[in-house]
């Protein structure tokens, strides 16, 4: 069971004068945020928390390319990841080399020196789960095999090999799990060896979750919440409910008009995320785990968020890639089988005056689309089915009726 939070339980104290203070000038140092913090802090020199302006993510991802373009990673120790955006505006994450995973380990603790894990989140340039998880097993002492994504053709025989090697934890984003899932039901695959599911993403995919209860029948699955620019937010064990988490203790939330807000409080974080506005909704809760803490549950997401086989992008921003090329009056991104193994990105478009609409010219607009976008382009290189382009007559009248 679950219940909604009373006013009057505590959640987690707001940060220090002090901490707030050290965060104001550590985002003031960025160019792009100067006047955006300007004077807040007034004659006084206090601020609180809830005074500064919540920060968006075209703000902090202009911010940061900026500051890489300058220099900033020079000497800092950290680790720099292209997790989406646009070629002329890619969207950069850094972190510290150990990436957060010591931070994260002292709230949740999956694993131990007797596991072996399995760690199937596909390698990636843009893509920083894969490294995420190793480090996360590291710091707990288990043992690694760090193999990438699995494919549907070689999928079974690599499971008979890699349960002969006394794997007994796996870890894995939204769409591996839920491929993982589906194959072994369909097959009658089982997985009994399997103690521990290592659930990393945003955790609101109720399919995948009722898929994996039952092809891992014996497995405690413990989840990982967060995105790329906010990195881990928060964490849930095996009592919690899906899409349940506890915030880690470095990372302060807030619900402000139902978003959450994120700060990164740890002194080590390079990225200015002061009050970011992370695009997910939710309340706060008791959640009936041990622990009785505060806990979120997710909702959904902001009319612009995206979310897709484990990535999030900005559907404005793959919209107005479309509009940039001659060719397209207009356009319109849209999620079709959400949550599902047929999920896919339909961009549909409405072609200029003149233009002869055929399926050469559709995957052209797809071509420009995802060689443009290098979150798309990861995702179509790993699944090419699930992005597909539409020419769609009287777009407009069509979807604002």
């Amino acid at each position: 069971m679950v219940v909604q939070l009373s006013e009057d339980l505590p959640l987690a104290p707001e940060p220090t004068a002090r901490t707030v203070r050290g965060l104001l000038d550590r985002a003031r140092a960025f160019p792009e945020l100067a006047d955006k913090y300007r004077g807040l802090d007034g004659r006084t020199g206090h601020v609180e928390l809830g005074d500064i302006p919540p920060l968006t993510a075209d703000e902090l991802r202009a911010a940061l390319w900026s500051g890489i373009r300058s220099g900033l990673a020079i000497g800092t120790g950290t680790s720099l990841y292209f997790v989406g955006g646009t070629g002329a505006r890619p969207s950069p994450a850094l972190v510290p080399t150990d990436l957060f995973a010591p931070l994260i380990v002292r709230d949740w603790r999956p694993l131990g020196p007797q596991d072996i894990l399995l760690n199937l989140c596909q390698p990636s340039r843009l893509w920083p789960v894969h490294d995420l998880v190793n480090a996360l097993a590291r710091e707990q002492g288990a043992s690694i095999i760090p193999f990438g994504g699995l494919h549907s053709g070689n999928l079974l025989q690599w499971l008979d090999v890699l349960s002969g090697c006394g794997v007994t934890a796996l870890a894995g984003d939204t769409p591996v799990i839920r491929e993982l899932a589906r194959l072994c039901l369909h097959t009658g695959q089982s997985m009994d060896w399997l103690r521990t599911v290592v659930w990393v993403g945003s955790g609101r995919d109720t399919t995948a979750a009722e898929l994996a209860a039952r092809a891992f029948p014996s497995a405690r699955i413990w989840s990982l919440y967060g995105s790329v620019d906010a990195w881990a937010v928060g964490a849930g064990g095996p009592e919690c409910p899906r899409g349940v988490f506890h915030p880690l203790a470095h990372q302060h939330i807030e619900i402000v008009d139902g978003e959450i807000l994120v700060t990164t409080l740890d002194e080590r974080a390079v990225s200015p995320l002061l009050r970011y506005r992370s695009g997910d909704t939710g309340e706060f809760i008791i959640c009936p785990c041990r622990s009785h803490a505060p806990a979120i549950r997710l909702s959904g997401h902001l009319e612009d968020v995206l979310s897709f086989r484990g990535a999030r992008f900005s559907r404005a921003e793959i919209v107005d890639l479309a509009r940039s090329l001659d060719d397209v009056d207009d356009a319109e991104a849209v999620m079709v089988d959400s949550g599902l193994p047929t999920e896919r990105l339909q961009l549909r478009v409405r072609m200029a005056a003149g233009v002869l609409v055929d399926r050469y010219q559709n995957e052209w607009i797809r071509e420009c689309l995802l060689g443009n976008h290098l979150g798309l382009g990861r995702i179509a290189a790993e699944a090419p089915e699930s992005v597909e382009v539409v020419a769609v007559a009287g777009l407009l009248e069509q979807l604002h009726a």
